[in-house]
């Protein structure tokens, strides 16, 4: 009776997985999107145009600016009854990079405390550029 009630859950993750990244072409940069655990992030903005997506398309190289709209957990400066309450903060982050054709690049993003940071690396995980924030708050 178990496996009747398994089978059904099972099928339903199976058809909630995305399906694998076609391989990158060798004219096109790819960005993943490496937000904090407990945090969102999604694309915004590709050269001042809006994305429809979570994730950018596999980018043309040379020069773009890309923004995210990265959403996070933020500690509360009080208590109530000893217990520490958490708000959630939204914001807009950007960066600027010259890509080159054939690569991985990973934006990873964190909070530091109310602030949002970011880091563009490269696929050897060196540091390219720092992302900077355009904006916070509602509505955003």
């Amino acid at each position: 009776m178990k496996t009747i009630r398994v089978l059904p859950c099972a099928l339903l993750l199976i058809g909630c997985a995305s399906a694998p990244l076609p391989p990158l072409a060798q004219d096109r940069a790819r960005i993943t999107l490496d937000p904090d655990v407990g945090s969102l992030a999604q694309a915004y903005r590709l050269d001042g145009e809006p994305q429809r997506s979570l994730r950018f398309d596999d980018l043309s190289t040379g020069p773009h600016e890309l923004q995210v709209r990265y959403d996070f957990e933020t500690p509360s400066p009080g208590a109530v009854q000893g217990v520490m309450s958490s708000g959630r903060r939204t914001c807009i982050m950007a960066i600027s990079h010259d890509f080159a054709p054939g690569r991985h690049y990973r934006l990873e993003l964190a909070r530091r405390g109310w602030r949002p940071a970011g880091w563009l690396y490269d696929d050897r995980g060196n540091l390219l550029t720092r992302a900077r924030e355009v904006r916070c708050g509602p509505g955003v």
